[in-house]
């Protein structure tokens, strides 16, 4: 969107708008069945915790896979901690993974730790890295969950984005956009016009 401004000859400008705010809405998506034994979702607030090249970060995406070290990773790469902070690493010959409502995972009945979950004070306690991953900012601590948050096995957490309410305001805003087009066009030729006149009277 544009909107035209005086300069200090009073002739008209373009001025261009800018991203003045990027936001996160931290309210939870729909769950979504998969049956993956390594796909897992939070209910209720919370964060897993990974180790990335740039040090721990926070995520919701809960669809993990192994690599060939049996390292439980997410789809970016980045190794998925237990509650003492270390990478989970799961067996490659176990036959059944369980992962429990409060994170604790076995493989074939033996326990192998349990997956880090975490909560912020407030919301903007996080700043967005990339498309899932969330850095805590400095000065914020990490919080354990309580018994209201849930990690449910065999599901993914989906978007929380309602598609409709975005195409409408994506149609507001180009509405609105097309308004202000109009009226800088029609302020425009006002101006030429009103050249033209004091010209021919001269």
């Amino acid at each position: 969107m544009t909107a035209a401004e005086p300069d200090a000859l009073g002739r008209s400008q373009l001025r261009f708008t800018a991203v003045g705010e990027i936001s996160t809405v931290d309210s939870p998506g729909v769950l979504r069945q998969t049956d993956n034994s390594l796909d897992v979702a939070l209910q209720g607030d919370g964060y897993f915790a990974v180790r990335t090249a740039a040090g721990e970060r926070f995520t919701r995406a809960g669809a993990f896979v192994t690599d060939g070290d049996g390292t439980l990773r997410t789809l970016g790469g980045a190794a998925v901690l237990d509650t003492r902070g270390r990478p989970l690493s799961l067996p490659s010959e176990a036959s059944q993974i369980l992962i429990a409502p409060d994170g604790t995972i076995s493989a074939d009945g033996a326990d192998l730790g349990g997956l880090r979950v975490v909560r912020f004070a407030t919301p903007d306690a996080l700043s967005k890295e990339g498309g899932t991953l969330f850095a805590a900012r400095e000065g914020t601590q990490a919080l354990p969950v309580d018994d209201r948050t849930q990690v449910v096995q065999g599901h993914v957490e989906l978007s929380n984005v309602n598609a409709v309410a975005g195409l409408n305001e994506l149609i507001t805003v180009s509405r609105s956009f097309e308004a202000f087009q109009k009226v800088i066009e029609t302020f425009q030729r006002l101006d030429e016009r009103a050249a033209r006149d004091v010209g021919a009277r001269g």
